[in-house]
Order: C-alpha cells, then structure tokens, then sequence
C-alpha cells in the first residue's frame, strides 16, 4: 500500500525541497518537524488571498543546545499550510527535515 507521506528537506533558511523531486513543497499539511542546529525556527506555509485574507500557518520553536535534535509529532491531521512552505533557520548549518503529504 503507498503513502502519501513524503519528505522534505533543506539546510539553513529557504524553501523545503522534496528529497525525491527536488520541488519546492507548497499547500501541504506537516506531519512531522526534525532539526538540528541552537536558536529559533521558524517554518512558514503563508499567503493572502485576493480579499486580503492571511491563510496558512507559522511553526515556531527553539533549540538550546547543540545537542538538541527537535522531534516534533503534529497530529493526524497535520498543521495546514498554504503556499510554498519555508524555513528561517538560526544558522547556515541548521538542518530542517519536514514530513509531509
């Protein structure tokens, strides 16, 4: 049986891109967050409507330490986010991997 479940990935700030496809992920519910990397993220999946109507959501954490690896398990239902999906990262060398589908 297939999965809709997918990966995707990037180092430091930018657009998470599919592991497979190398597409940037957009309009997609996250299900799963993992990082690495000391101070905040920020993981934004925005965009506003013609009405002017802010749809989507911002994900924001912080790790502390250098040994800190974020594992973050959303619900079945995920966080829904809309448009292309992005990572602030604290550092160039801050990972983000996201599940999603």
């Amino acid at each position: 049986m297939a999965s809709n479940i997918r990966v995707a990935f990037v180092t430091g700030s930018g657009a998470l891109l599919d592991t497979v496809t190398s597409v940037t992920i957009t309009d997609t519910r996250v299900h799963m967050i993992q990082s690495s990397g000391v101070g905040t993220f920020a993981i934004t999946g925005v965009q506003t409507d013609s009405n002017g109507n802010v749809n989507g959501n911002i994900i924001k954490y912080v790790n502390t330490t250098a040994v800190d690896v974020n594992d973050v398990y959303l619900n079945e239902l995920g966080v829904r986010m809309y448009g292309p999906v992005k990572v602030s990262a604290p550092t160039s060398t801050a990972t983000t991997t996201v599940f999603y589908g």
